[in-house]
């Protein structure tokens, strides 16, 4: 990878405050193989892989971050909301059209050797899943079921999903903001289990219990991820209607009250992934780009 330095270009200061909620050691431009360019970035726990989805191309991919090679998990998976559990297994959704013309998804599961299995068979209605260590929750028609990794113990912890619009714990309906008129969008549940991280459309980011209590809202922050149980990170990105203008990254504590500006909104920073020590992120231009954590 090629390091670029920290400059004013790519970092500031926090936008509110004074406490820095992300310290930063170096930024790291990713070498791509030559004819890729990234769309979305995944990071692995251990951060020493990320699984990719390409720009105008089908199906996810494994990129080792040593040496740069990269490998097709899936023609045909689905690259949003996939995970990664703690023995480098991929997660991820794969839709087909049936011969009835409905539409039906499973969940595949890929092992860093490549062995496919699947988790939950073809479903009209896989409202989301989650994965903790090396185990999985899945919600299909507000059915809970969980399932350990290549002989891992089943664990079963909180899934947040959306199903018609509406943020749901467990297939419940939760919905912090109501329900009426409301779309949720991007929802996270933090790592210690307590919190859930969603998107109000046309509203911005909150952070809620996970029963839905006291919802608390964080900015315009969309597409966030948790970096820890204080703090999310998202993008804060501006388009013309047709195209990305500008998009930049930030931080934001849970308590609403502390926001860090982590790129400057030239850097076109979107999308991004974190495993705790390190943030991933892509350009609409196709680069990748790994912010390393002090």
């Amino acid at each position: 990878m090629k390091k670029i330095f920290i400059s004013a270009l790519l970092l500031c200061s926090s936008a509110i405050g004074f406490a820095q909620l992300v310290n930063i050691q170096s930024i790291d431009k990713v070498t791509l193989p030559q004819g890729v360019t990234v769309d979305k970035a995944i990071l692995s726990p251990d951060g020493s892989f990320a699984v990719i989805s390409q720009n105008e191309k089908g199906g996810i991919y494994r990129l080792d971050l040593a040496t740069n090679a990269i490998k097709t998990i899936s023609t045909t998976g689905n690259p949003f909301e996939l995970k990664i559990a703690n023995d480098g297994t991929v997660i991820f959704r794969e839709s087909k059209t049936a011969e009835n013309k409905l539409r039906y998804t499973s969940l595949k599961a890929v092992t860093p050797r490549g062995v496919e299995t699947t988790l939950a068979n073809p479903t009209r209605n896989l409202q989301g899943f989650a994965v903790q260590g090396n185990s999985v929750m899945t919600v299909d028609n507000n059915k809970l079921s969980a399932k350990g990794l290549n002989g891992a113990a089943a664990v079963k912890f909180p899934v947040a999903s959306i199903n018609k619009g509406q943020l749901c714990i467990n297939g419940k309906v939760i919905s912090p903001n109501g329900r009426e008129g409301a779309s949720y969008l991007w929802p996270s549940i933090s790592p210690n289990g307590t919190k859930v991280c969603y998107y109000l459309a046309t509203k911005g980011c909150y952070v809620a219990n996970i029963d839905g209590s006291n919802p608390i809202f964080l900015g315009v922050i969309r597409a966030a991820r948790w970096l820890n149980d204080l703090t999310v990170v998202g993008m804060h990105d501006i388009d013309n209607g047709t195209v990305v203008t500008s998009s930049k990254l930030v931080a934001a504590s849970i308590d609403g009250k502390t926001t860090q500006d982590i790129t400057v909104k030239e850097s076109f920073a979107m999308f991004p992934s974190t495993n705790g020590n390190k943030i991933a992120y892509s350009t609409p231009m196709g680069d990748m780009f790994i912010i390393n954590l002090k």
